[in-house]
C-alpha cells in the first residue's frame, strides 16, 4: 500500500520555508530591499517585485512591500509569523483569497489599499486575531460577506473608502466591539447604514462623505454616545430633520459641506451642545438669519466658504461667543457686513473673508487687537478713509521684527477709480481721505432744512395748545386739588362747605375768573357772604353790585371750583391757587344773549350731564 504523500497545501509552504532557511544561513537580503535585523524591519518599496520575497529574516516584524507589482499573495506569508505591520499598498492584488493570514496572529496593521480587490470572502481575514487597523481603501470592493470580520474582534480602525459599496451587509459590524473609526467615504451609499452603526456604539469617528445620501431623518443616526466626529460632506443632502442629531450627545466635529442645503439647519444643530467645529461650506445658504447658530456656545471653528451668502444678520453669531476661527471666503454676493458682527467673539484669532464683494471693512466688525490672522484679499475695496485703520494695521505689522498678525497684504488691492489696481499698502496716508460731493451736500442741506421746519411747526403747535388750555388746567407742573363747591340752592354738605370757606378765608387775595359780565378779576371780600351762588338760582331781590346780569342769570348755570396745591400738604387747609366758574351746557344751547364776554376759552359741548349734586374732589 503506497504511503500518503504531503498535502497540496503544506508542500509549497514547506518548500518555501526550506528555501528561506537556506537563504538565512547565507545571510542574504534582496538587492532591491533594505533590511535591518536589529529593528527587524525590511523595506522593499518601489522594488519592482511581482511576488512576495521569501528570503527575508523569518523573525521580521515590519514589512513594507508597497508600490510593486505583486498580484498574488497565496501562501506568501506563512513563514513570517512575527509580523506586526504589513504594507501592500499600490500593488495588483485582486483577491485576498481564503486563510492567507492564518499564521499572522501578531499582525496589528494591514494596509491593502490601492489594489484591485473586488470582494471580501468569509475567511479572507481568518487568523488576524490581533488586528487593530485594516485599510482596504481604493479597491473595487462591491461585495462583502456579512461574516467577513468575524475574526477581527480587536479591530479599531476600518477603512473601506473609495470602493463600489452601495450598502453594508446586515450585521457586518456585529463582532467589532472595539471599533473606533469607520471610514466609508467615496462609495455609492444611498443612505446612512443605520443598522450597522447601531451595532457599534463604541464608534468615535464616522466618515460617510462623498456618497449619495439624500436626507437625514429622525432615525438615520442611531444612538452613538461616544461619537465625536461625523463627516457627511459631498453628499446630496437637502433636508435635515430637527431631531436628527438628538442621539449624538458628545459630537464635537460635524462636516456638512458640499451638500444641497439652502439654509442653516438651525434647530438640528441647536441640539449639539458641545459642538466645537462646524463646516457648511459649498451649500447655497444665501442668508444667515438671526440666531442661525443658536445654542452653539462651544463652537470654536466655523467654515462658510462658497455658500452664496448675500446677507448676514447682525445677530447671526450672537451665541458663538467662544469662536476662534471663521472663514467666509468666496461669497461673491456678500457686499457688506454688520458693524459688530463678530465683536463679541472674545477668543477670535483667525478671520478669512477673501474673494467676497466687500467694498469696505470696519474695525468694529471683529476684535482686531486679538487676531493672529486676517485674510481679506480679493475684495473690491474702495481705498478712502474707511480703510485707513487697515492701512495702519498693515504698516504696523510691516515695521515689526516678528509679525504678530498674519495678513495677505499683497492681495489687498484697491478697485475705486482713483487707485484702481494699486495695493493698499502702496498708498500714502494722506491719500486715504473721504470727500463729500455736491449732491451729498445738497441732500444733507435739504434734510437739515426739512428737520428744522418740522421742529418749528411742532413748537408752534405745542405753544398754541398751551395758550388755549382750559382755565382749570394745572398751571404749574405739580399736583392740584379741585373742589366742587356747587350751586346756590344745593344742599351742600356742612363739611364740604366748611372746608371750602376755610380755603377762601385763608386765601383772601386769591383771584378767580367770573363769568358774570365782562372778563375781570377781583379779590374775595368779607362781605361776599355766599360766593357759591350762581345767577340762575340767585334770590330775585339779591344782587352783587354791578356784577349781576339778570338776563345772563336767567340763561346761565354755573358751578364753582377751587384749585389748591397739595404737593406738600401738612395741614387740612392747603393754599388755594384759583377759583373758577364753569358754565352749564344749557347756556350754550340757548344762544339767546349776544353778549361778548371776551374769554380765552370755550366750552363747546352739545350735551353735558347735570352738574354734580354733591361736592367732590378731583386730582389733576
Amino acid at each position: 500500500m503506497a504511503s500518503r504523500g504531503p498535502s497540496a497545501t503544506t508542500l509549497p509552504i514547506a518548500i518555501a520555508m526550506a528555501v528561506a532557511m537556506s537563504v538565512m544561513a547565507n545571510g542574504l537580503c534582496p538587492t532591491q530591499c533594505r533590511c535591518d535585523d536589529e529593528s527587524l524591519r525590511a523595506s522593499c518599496a518601489y522594488a519592482g517585485l511581482e511576488v512576495v520575497p521569501i528570503q527575508l529574516n523569518p523573525e521580521i516584524r515590519h514589512l513594507d512591500l508597497s508600490n510593486n507589482r505583486v498580484g498574488n499573495i497565496h501562501v506568501s506569508f506563512g513563514f513570517y509569523g512575527n509580523l506586526e505591520s504589513l504594507d501592500l499598498t499600490s500593488n495588483a492584488i485582486h483577491t485576498l483569497g481564503s486563510e492567507n493570514f492564518v499564521f499572522q496572529k501578531n499582525l496589528v496593521t494591514l494596509n491593502v489599499s490601492s489594489n484591485a480587490v473586488r470582494a471580501l470572502a468569509k475567511n479572507s481575514l481568518q487568523g488576524l486575531d490581533s488586528l487593530k487597523e485594516l485599510n482596504l481603501a481604493s479597491n473595487n470592493i462591491s461585495d462583502m460577506d456579512e461574516q467577513a470580520f468575524k475574526s477581527t474582534s480587536e479591530l479599531e480602525v476600518l477603512n473601506l473608502s473609495d470602493n463600489s459599496i452601495t450598502s453594508l451587509p446586515e450585521g457586518l459590524l456585529k463582532n467589532l466591539h472595539k471599533i473606533r473609526t469607520l471610514i466609508v467615504n467615496k462609495n455609492s451609499l444611498l443612505e446612512i447604514p443605520t443598522d450597522n452603526l447601531a451595532l457599534a456604539p463604541s464608534l468615535k469617528n464616522v466618515d460617510l462623505s462623498d456618497n449619495l445620501i439624500q436626507q437625514l431623518d429622525r432615525d438615520s443616526l442611531p444612538s452613538l454616545p461616544s461619537l465625536i466626529s461625523l463627516d457627511l460632506a459631498n453628499n446630496v443632502i437637502r433636508n435635515i430633520a430637527d431631531d436628527s442629531f438628538d442621539r449624538l450627545p458628545d459630537l464635537l466635529h460635524l462636516d456638512l459641506s458640499g451638500n444641497n442645503l439652502t439654509s442653516v439647519p438651525t434647530f438640528a444643530l441647536a441640539r449639539l451642545n458641545v459642538l466645537s467645529k462646524l463646516i457648511l461650506s459649498r451649500n447655497r445658504l444665501g442668508v444667515l438669519e438671526p440666531g442661525g447658530f443658536r445654542n452653539l456656545f462651544e463652537l470654536r471653528i466655523l467654515e462658510l466658504n462658497d455658500c452664496a451668502i448675500v446677507r448676514v444678520h447682525t445677530r447671526a453669531f450672537a451665541d458663538n461667543v467662544n469662536l476662534e476661527r471663521i472663514s467666509m471666503d468666496g461669497n461673491r454676493g456678500l457686499k457688506e457686513l454688520p458693524p459688530s458682527i463678530l465683536y463679541n467673539a472674545r477668543y477670535l484669532k483667525w478671520v478669512s473673508l477673501r474673494r467676497c464683494s466687500l467694498s469696505t471693512l470696519q474695525p468694529t466688525q471683529f476684535p482686531v487687537d486679538g487676531l493672529s490672522s486676517l485674510r481679506v484679499g480679493g475684495n473690491p475695496l474702495v481705498c478712502n478713509c474707511s480703510v485707513h485703520w487697515l492701512w495702519n494695521v498693515i504698516r504696523a505689522e510691516k515695521r515689526r521684527n516678528e509679525s504678530r498678525l498674519e495678513l495677505d497684504t499683497h492681495d489687498i488691492i484697491c478697485t475705486d477709480k482713483e487707485f484702481a489696481g494699486k495695493a493698499l499698502i502702496a498708498l500714502s496716508e494722506g491719500s486715504l481721505r473721504c470727500q463729500l460731493n455736491s449732491l451729498y451736500l445738497f441732500l444733507l442741506a435739504g434734510c437739515l432744512f426739512t428737520t428744522a421746519t418740522i421742529l418749528m411747526v411742532i413748537f408752534r403747535m405745542t405753544h398754541s395748545k398751551r395758550k388755549k388750555r382750559l382755565a382749570y388746567a394745572a398751571r404749574v407742573p405739580r399736583p392740584e386739588f379741585l373742589v366742587y363747591v356747587g350751586r346756590n340752592n344745593d344742599a351742600i354738605g356742612k363739611n364740604a362747605e366748611s372746608y371750602s370757606r376755610r380755603l377762601l378765608a385763608r386765601n383772601k387775595d386769591t383771584s378767580y375768573f367770573t363769568l358774570r359780565g365782562k372778563s375781570r378779576q377781583r379779590s374775595l371780600q368779607p362781605q361776599d357772604t355766599n360766593i357759591y351762588e350762581t345767577p340762575r338760582y340767585a334770590r330775585p331781590n339779591e344782587h352783587h353790585g354791578d356784577l349781576v346780569d339778570p338776563f345772563y342769570a336767567r340763561q346761565r348755570e354755573e358751578a364753582v371750583y377751587a384749585v389748591a396745591d397739595v404737593t406738600d400738604v401738612r395741614d387740612d387747609t392747603p393754599e388755594v391757587l384759583s377759583l373758577h366758574h364753569v358754565e352749564s351746557p344749557a347756556a350754550e344751547r340757548s344762544n339767546a344773549h349776544p353778549h361778548d364776554y371776551g374769554y380765552d376759552y370755550e366750552y363747546d359741548y352739545d350735551y353735558g350731564p347735570p352738574l354734580p349734586q354733591k361736592p367732590h374732589v378731583v386730582f389733576v
